[in-house]
């Protein structure tokens, strides 16, 4: 039997609300079709995706853990399909300079400047690659119009006027059959004696710092890159682990070699991912209409599905 839609989306409600019967409340429907369609999916798959708790509902298996990264990206896609300002003529035009951080490029923002570009042909966009810092200044002087960035420090917020575009949960990242993975609940102390990659990039090394010491943990960082790459080479060839945001998580390095994503039980705070403009001053319509693209493209489903 094919995979539906419905399915996908029973789910995911599932997978967010870890109770098939809130699940239900969630997606209007009764608690015997989510069920029923989780249940077939399971059987489609040959895996079971949900472990069944009666006291405390249901929360993902591994399998279910590995398969939510294909459902959210099969959503998501959906979602950008339906509600992508591209599939309607635009008649703007006019200069637009975007600045956007290393990261941003590398894992985020490409893609959607080029289905941005095919639905306003008109707009001449000229994106600038530059560190978080300099995009705020730039923008506060006026020489670029839009930045894309993480937004957790921004050193001058009351300056700037901020979209939030979504949010990505920081996992750890594991080569194949490493022996965590035979480990349900696993906390950054298990991390203590591995050896650490940290990718050297925008506000990663100050954040991975900062939720490290809150939980008493000194990894051994075996090694500092700057190429996200590099991160994900050295943690699929067995050399290191990594925790890093699900944005740039890919399953495979560039050698085709697996890699794994585990939710961390220490509360580690989400990052912000959003745009940044000048307080104050009246957007042109190039900059209005990249702003609601970029909040049509990624404001779809999967943000803040939890993993239990």
């Amino acid at each position: 039997m094919p995979l539906s839609l419905k399915q996908i989306g029973y789910f995911l409600a599932a997978a967010e609300t870890g109770q098939f019967s809130a699940a239900a409340a969630k997606a209007h429907v009764t608690q015997t079709a989510i069920t029923a369609a989780i249940r077939q999916l399971e059987e489609t798959l040959g895996v079971q995706l949900f472990a069944r708790h009666h006291a405390t509902g249901v929360s993902l298996t591994v399998d279910g853990q590995k398969f939510l990264q294909h459902a959210y990206a099969i959503s998501a896609a959906v979602n950008a399909a339906l509600r992508d300002p591209g599939l309607t003529p635009q008649q703007v035009s006019g200069r637009l300079r975007v600045g956007a951080s290393h990261s941003m490029l590398g894992s985020y923002i490409v893609p959607a400047v080029a289905r941005f570009m095919r639905a306003y042909p008109e707009v001449d966009l000229q994106l600038i690659e530059m560190e978080r810092e300099r995009i705020e200044q730039r923008l506060i002087a006026g020489r670029i119009d839009i930045g894309v960035l993480w937004l957790a420090r921004l050193d001058h917020r009351d300056a700037l006027h901020t979209v939030r575009l979504t949010h990505s949960r920081r996992q750890l990242w594991l080569p194949a059959l490493h022996p965590l993975l035979e480990k349900r609940d696993i906390a950054l102390s298990d991390l203590a004696n591995l050896p650490y990659v940290l990718y050297g990039m925008d506000e990663t090394p100050q954040n991975t710092g900062d939720f490290m010491r809150a939980a008493g943990v000194e990894p051994d960082v075996r090694y500092r890159v700057t190429s996200i790459e590099a991160v994900r080479s050295l943690v699929a060839q067995g050399l290191a682990v990594t925790v890093l945001a699900d944005v740039a998580y890919r399953p495979f390095s560039s050698e085709g070699l697996r890699i794994e994503a585990r939710p961390i039980t220490d509360t580690l705070p989400p990052i912000e991912i959003g745009l940044a403009s000048k307080q104050g001053r009246e957007p042109s319509a190039a900059e209005n209409a990249f702003s609601l693209f970029m909040q049509l493209t990624f404001g779809g489903p999967g943000a803040g599905i939890r993993v239990y």
